[in-house]
């Protein structure tokens, strides 16, 4: 079957490490426009964040905060959104502090134009995390994260590594919530069911596409659903090796042009395999 939509994440993907594309992604992917291909970029940054970085190609629709929102960046616009409840927020920030006490929190609200950093996040925050300078936010009390619907919180520890937080945020998950990873140093948590493939799924639909005729491309766990999801999931080889593992096939790296490789390969008339059943 045709490919007819093209996703990838971002960073580490279709980015260089400067978080630029480079001239040969850029044309890859104008021509798969112009040969009526739906690209789309879904990524964990919020929309305050993504703006800076976006290709102007793909500005008008752009999937953030790892599918809690769709976006129009071109006239900023928010097309859609799936926030976290605050009995959920409250549950999840609750359960994650009995299992590691010192957990600091943030959560995004009102689609991701505002951050509400929670008792002692300021000092873990490194300048431009989620779109914002740490030095023109002001901390709130826990009770304020667990009052507002957020489209994403924000785990971090000052003593647990990245890996031991995120398996005790799985631990938590039956509150309602979707913890992931996607290379930054917290945890990102959405609602339960909200990952970039559930969006995707819906926007393909929406378009009358068929997940057959979906190619995909990641490089980290906030991108397996997305990769597993499409009809031919692609990671990059400097991937996680869950992400590799999850995959159809292995690109290049990002550095190496390997989203625009692949999608050459689909303009020039390649019909992707399908290993999964």
């Amino acid at each position: 079957m045709a490919i007819r939509m093209i996703v990838s994440d971002l960073d580490g993907t279709l980015l260089l490490p400067g978080q630029l594309t480079s001239p040969r992604t850029h044309e890859a992917i104008v021509a798969a426009q112009q040969a009526g291909i739906l690209v789309v970029p879904a990524t964990g940054r919020s929309i305050t964040n993504v703006v800076n970085v976006l290709p102007t190609e793909l500005r008008r629709l752009t999937v953030c905060s790892n599918g809690a929102v769709v976006y129009n960046a071109a006239d900023d616009i928010v097309l859609a959104e799936h926030q976290i409840s605050p009995a959920v927020c409250g549950a999840a920030t609750d359960a994650l502090l009995e299992l590691a006490p010192g957990t600091r929190f943030a959560t995004l609200i009102r689609s991701g134009y505002e951050i509400l950093p929670g008792p002692g996040y300021l000092d873990l925050m490194q300048s431009g995390n989620h779109g914002h300078n740490a030095a023109d936010l002001k901390e709130v009390p826990l009770s304020r994260l667990k009052a507002e619907p957020a489209v994403k919180m924000v785990a971090r520890h000052r003593d647990l590594d990245i890996e031991t937080l995120f398996e005790l945020c799985k631990q938590i998950a039956y509150v309602g919530i979707l913890p992931t990873t996607s290379g930054v140093p917290f945890i990102e948590i959405s609602a339960a069911g909200v990952s970039k493939a559930s969006t995707l799924k819906t926007l393909a639909t929406e378009h009358g596409i068929a997940s057959d005729e979906v190619l995909a491309f990641g490089d980290s766990a906030n991108d397996i659903e997305m990769i597993s999801w499409a009809g031919h999931g692609v990671a990059v080889a400097n991937g996680t090796a869950a992400a590799l593992a999850a995959a159809d096939e292995i690109a290049p790296a990002n550095t190496d042009d390997g989203v625009a490789e692949v999608i050459e390969r689909v303009l020039d008339g390649w019909m992707p395999s399908h290993s999964r059943g």
